[in-house]
């Protein structure tokens, strides 16, 4: 009884929203964290993965992919990609839409945010690497070979090291 009446006296949490991707519908969902509803769901591209926000929550980024899903060991002349569709979509977080998309790499997967939020570290599965994107520029400022099929990005909060699986 007294959990029960401690949770009833607390004050209200602020409200939020969640922002979630949608790979097979190719579209964002809105949440309102605090009911649980659905808020909107808006159009972004194809495969939309990955997705972070801006430390100011103001934009948010989100891997968009057009190498088809398929299953192992299918054979992927079957159903070629489309490489126009791959970049990093950039959303308007209040009017809830897409407002750009950059190239980044052949078919982005996951990705991280650095510690200031200036730069997006991204894993493009197709040609093995990692790129390295300005977020205030909307420019790729390198890119990284590494392992086959990297899928993770991670920034060490500590020290700002990003770590590609």
């Amino acid at each position: 009884m007294a959990a029960a009446l401690v949770l009833s006296t607390r004050a209200e949490s602020p409200s939020y929203l969640v922002f979630v991707s949608n790979e097979r519908s190719d579209d964002v969902t809105v949440i309102d964290g605090k009911t649980d509803a659905v808020v909107t769901t808006f159009p972004v591209g194809k495969r939309p993965r990955g997705i972070h926000a801006t430390p100011d929550g103001k934009r948010l980024f989100v891997t968009l992919s057009g190498s088809p899903r398929m299953a192992p060991g299918i054979d992927e002349n079957r159903a070629p990609a489309d490489k126009r569709a791959d970049g990093l979509g950039v959303i308007d977080a209040t009017a809830r839409k897409l407002n750009d998309r950059w190239h980044v790499g052949s078919d982005p997967e996951q990705f991280a945010v650095s510690k200031d939020g200036k730069f997006a570290f991204i894993a493009n599965e197709d040609d093995a690497s990692a790129s390295i994107v300005d977020l205030s520029a909307g420019q790729a400022r390198g890119k990284i070979k590494v392992s086959d099929e990297p899928e993770g990005v991670g920034v060490n909060p500590a020290n700002g090291e990003v770590y590609v699986t």
